[in-house]
């Protein structure tokens, strides 16, 4: 009887314009899923499981690459780093007499082609790390999705910042407790919920008291908004692992 195994997957790694990596180390992990290495642009993955379909393998497999991605988005420059699946080499773990374990197939996917003008700012000499407590769900993407339409300017600072807020009350139950559920201190919430409701001119204001007066954001409210909330989207991620976690302070964001 023929037995498929998938033993390993190839995926391309590259980033987002914004970044490049300029003669990086290899990289090289082990953990639940399996033993990875990238190397001159290639991540080359051996599952630690049993599949017998590429399919199969990417299912399992590709979750925890888009949490590197995110996670390494939040952590350091938006685009920071990208997997592209190239292919799947598949032996026969139970070929026909004599012979020895044999390719069945090694399907994939053409490498991808840059397009337009590419914009360096950020050069990088190593690549990030993979997660080891991040996790993402239907929350975490939804508020990174928001996060990055910002990023683009294609929404107002306050009202993604709120929106990312709103979205850890409601998985705690209120303001209190998503302090106490995620680990953040009270006042990180509590002042993010001023400046996303308070500050903004007549583009981005979310409300206007009875009194026709607007007050902006300043420069270092901006900076701290902009980072308080990437750090509670990676908290998200973060408690989503189900990984014990240090407590987030202020001491983790900029000063004020």
């Amino acid at each position: 009887m023929r037995d498929p195994h998938v033993e390993s997957l190839l995926y391309s790694v590259a980033s987002e314009a914004g970044t490049e990596y300029v003669n990086p180390e290899p990289l090289a992990f082990e953990n639940t899923l399996g033993r990875g290495r990238i190397d001159v642009g290639q991540l080359r993955i051996e599952p630690s499981e049993h599949f017998g379909d590429e399919n199969e393998a990417r299912a399992a497999i590709e979750p925890f690459l888009k949490a590197w991605e995110i996670e390494a988005d939040l952590r350091a420059n938006p685009g920071t780093i990208r997997f592209r699946f190239r292919s799947a080499h598949v032996i026969d773990r139970d070929p026909p007499p004599p012979g020895s374990p044999i390719t069945l197939r090694a399907r994939g996917v053409g490498s991808a082609t840059a397009v337009g003008t590419l914009t360096v700012t950020i050069s990088r000499r190593s690549y990030p790390q993979p997660p080891r407590a991040f996790r993402v769900t239907t929350e975490v993407e939804i508020a990174f999705r928001r996060w990055r339409a910002y990023l683009a300017g294609s929404e107002p600072l306050q009202g993604m910042a709120y929106f990312v807020l709103t979205l850890l009350e409601s998985q705690a139950g209120s303001r209190r407790d998503a302090a106490a559920v995620f680990g953040v201190d009270p006042t990180i919430l509590s002042k993010v919920g001023e400046l996303s409701s308070t500050r903004g001119n007549a583009a981005t204001a979310r409300k206007i008291g009875r009194v026709m007066q607007l007050n902006d954001l300043s420069g270092p409210e901006k900076t701290w908004l902009e980072e308080a909330i990437r750090r509670l989207i990676r908290r998200l991620g973060e408690r989503a692992s189900g990984a014990a976690q240090t407590p987030v302070t202020l001491k983790d964001l900029p000063l004020l």
